[in-house]
């Protein structure tokens, strides 16, 4: 089940707070086509917060436009290093 991931981001100040989200990802998981005589890996992956794209930090900087040719914000990804099975 994905659940959506929110934004606390405030364009205008280009500020955020890191209150959403959950602090610990603790899960199990299990593959069901899983077979013990073949090679697998596995890695998770996860979406950060959204957080001020650097011109949104600038224009409030600067206290200009921010340009309307790029997104207000970045939505970074993280990927664990893979966990390899071999029989």
């Amino acid at each position: 089940m994905k659940k959506p991931v929110g934004s606390t981001v405030d364009t205008e100040k280009a500020t955020y707070t890191n209150t959403i989200g959950d602090a610990i990802l603790a899960a199990h998981w299990t593959d069901p086509d899983f077979d013990p005589n073949e090679s697998a890996f596995y890695y998770a992956r996860v979406l950060e917060i959204p957080t001020p794209r650097w011109t949104t930090y600038d224009a409030a900087f600067y206290d200009i436009k921010r340009p309307d040719i790029v997104p207000a914000t970045v939505q970074d990804r993280a990927y664990t290093s893979p966990i390899w099975y071999t029989p």
